[in-house]
């Protein structure tokens, strides 16, 4: 693969990728109308942070070892690209409880584009690295699923025991 302007290794781009999220996911809590969505939102970019503060971590070990030349990437490739941002947040999805879709499904392409690139490695640790960083992203998924169901909680329980089957039959 040729390399032009700015190169960065795997996690440098992962960790690009994840702080343009969390810029993204700050814009969006701003820009929906609905409070759940905010918090929502907000949620998603603080765990953004934590998942770039994980990143840097793994990245200063990373660098440490020789590995780092083996798994540089062109700035090009390291681009977050969301499904929704907070230009393109219409009236509909300003009110639109099911929003998160579409973050799940951006995590999901993070998850297959690293997998890809193991696929597609020359070299075992390359291979091992991005396989690693995908690892470390369907971790992060799982965080991200965990927000929506914490989020939406509050709307899914029983009101009214009235209408409950705890009654034997």
């Amino acid at each position: 693969m040729g390399l032009e302007g700015e190169v960065m290794n795997i996690i440098e781009c992962t960790i690009k990728m994840r702080k343009e999220a969390q810029a993204n996911y700050a814009n969006l809590s701003m820009a929906v109308a609905d409070k759940d969505l905010k918090r929502l939102f907000s949620m998603l970019a603080a765990a953004e942070d934590e998942h770039i503060d994980n990143l840097l971590g793994i990245n200063k070990e990373l660098n440490a070892s020789a590995a780092v030349d083996d798994t540089r990437l062109s700035d090009s490739v390291c681009a977050y690209r969301p499904r929704m941002n907070a230009r393109n947040v219409g009236k509909e999805l300003r009110h639109d409880p099911d929003a998160y879709l579409h973050v799940v499904k951006d995590e999901e392409e993070t998850i297959e584009f690293f997998d890809r690139l193991a696929a597609e490695a020359d070299r075992e640790v390359t291979r091992k690295v991005c396989l690693a960083a995908a690892d470390k992203e369907r971790e992060h998924l799982q965080v991200i699923q965990n927000i929506y169901s914490f989020v939406e909680e509050p709307r899914t329980y029983l009101e009214c025991g009235e209408f409950s089957t705890n009654r034997s039959l």
